[in-house]
């Protein structure tokens, strides 16, 4: 993995802040065995169907995506009471050859409990705390249970709250797991994810606010669910933090690129990509297309140009220009697709968002905010029902 700042401040010395005792998340082992044993128990589903929300859903998510050739069976994602969506699921996972795995520490959030409701049938396994009103679902229904770590959501990626689905559709979750170690050790030490807290947190202090996240990678892009809820659950709090958002790129170049360099000068860049790819490819364009002009040279002159280079130079464009303009910028690149390497990108993210909670003076570990919209939302049903 690879860190490069253009137009930024330099990193303050990490000796020189006091950091909490080492976090639960970081410190926390996984039943490798565990995880194991129920990949082995449901490998005859052929579909996976992981109903959860935030941190319960988003790590997997993003390992999903990126690991997906490693894969063995198909993973859905189901994070909306949304019936349309509900009804398609529905009409292409049948329960014979579906798996569903229901996740959340607390147990409590209704709309998962409602979207799970929808497929009472389905053979099902829950992660869950203790004394969750999930787990009495659960046993009521005779689902096994997997206690959830006391670990909050968006931290849980590297326990089996993200590595038993992992394991469950054929990833490398030990690869995940040890990469993720090399940032895990240096918590106390100088790091890239401490570098990257610290540059961005001095940003937000000259007034940059925005924090525009181009992704140049079709498969890691599902990464920046987790990254932006660790970012605004973590430190978004007291009137402090910066507001994060991705897009995938180049797309991004042709309508957030105009904010980008256009816009309030409020704003740095934080670019992800990949130095390889799995399967690389090479445009080449028939005979009878190479007289063709574009922007004053023939297509002949760009013919058999490989599409990761291509990628490459559209990321290099962006982050030239923004040089150029003065706009602060960071370009994060890992190795490739392994599963260390996600591992590693999980871990980052992580350590960033701790890192960045401390520098603001804001706990890390909770998210007071979330709840109210909630117990509103929650009391609208009662209201429905003649009960308020």
């Amino acid at each position: 993995m690879k860190l490069e700042f253009y137009n930024c401040p330099a990193p303050d010395n990490i000796k020189n802040i006091k950091l909490p005792e080492t976090p639960g998340f970081v410190k926390y082992r996984p039943d490798f065995g565990e995880i194991k044993k129920y990949a082995a128990e449901y490998q005859k589903y052929k579909n996976i169907l992981i109903i959860a929300h935030g941190g319960s859903i988003t790590s997997f998510y993003g390992f999903y995506s990126a690991l997906r050739y490693q894969a063995a069976k198909d993973a859905y994602f189901l994070s909306t009471v949304d019936p349309d969506y509900i009804y398609e699921l529905k009409q292409k996972l049948k329960p014979e050859d579906t798996l569903v795995v229901a996740i959340s520490k607390s147990g409590e959030t209704i709309t998962q409990i409602e979207m799970l409701a929808q497929f009472v049938g389905y053979p099902m396994v829950a992660v869950t705390g203790k004394n969750s009103p999930l787990r009495a679902i659960a046993e009521n229904l005779k689902i096994p249970v997997i206690i959830h770590p006391p670990i909050g959501g968006r931290y849980t990626g590297l326990t089996e709250v993200g590595l038993l689905p992992a394991g469950i559709v054929g990833l490398d979750v030990n690869g995940i797991y040890q990469g993720a170690q090399i940032f895990y050790s240096l918590y106390q030490n100088d790091n890239l994810a401490w570098r990257a807290a610290s540059v961005f947190y001095q940003l937000e202090q000259k007034g940059v606010t925005d924090v525009f996240m181009p992704f140049y990678s079709h498969n890691l892009f599902p990464m920046s669910a987790l990254i932006v809820q660790l970012c605004h659950e973590s430190f978004g709090k007291s009137g402090k933090g910066q507001t994060y958002f991705a897009h995938e790129a180049p797309e991004s170049q042709h309508h957030t690129n105009q904010r980008f360099f256009g816009g309030q000068k409020n704003i740095a860049g934080f670019f992800t990509s990949s130095e390889t790819f799995l399967r690389p490819t090479t445009t080449s364009y028939p005979p009878a297309i190479h007289s063709v002009q574009i922007k004053g040279h023939h297509l002949a002159d760009v013919n058999k140009i490989p599409l990761e280079k291509v990628l490459e130079y559209e990321l290099q464009g962006t982050l030239e220009d923004a040089r150029i303009n003065g706009i602060p910028a960071a370009h994060l690149s890992i190795g490739g697709f392994s599963a260390e390497e996600i591992g590693q990108l999980t871990a980052f993210w992580q350590l960033y968002a701790v890192y960045a909670s401390v520098l603001r003076g804001v706990d890390p570990f909770d998210q007071p905010q979330v709840e109210s919209s909630k117990k509103i939302s929650f009391n609208k049903r009662l209201q429905y029902k003649g009960l308020l």
